[in-house]
């Protein structure tokens, strides 16, 4: 049995893309190289939310340079 902080969260792939800011054919991409997992529960493919935080926090972190000088 899984406690609340090891029990695996799923949701439907729309709902990962809204929470995550990721596109459809992004999620797909990640989960073809193995990046981010998907399961089957009958018709409903779920994401392993997890797993696309776990490969966003392996994202290196975005470089912004500040703006030129007037």
């Amino acid at each position: 049995m899984h406690d609340a902080t090891t029990a695996p969260e799923y949701g439907r792939i729309p709902e990962a893309c809204r929470h995550y800011g990721l596109s459809r054919s992004r999620l797909y991409l990640l989960a073809g190289k193995g990046l981010v997992r998907f399961v089957k529960v009958g018709n409903a493919t779920l994401v392993d939310l997890r797993s696309v935080r776990a490969y966003l926090a392996s994202c290196p972190a975005a470089s912004i340079r500040p703006p030129k000088a007037a």
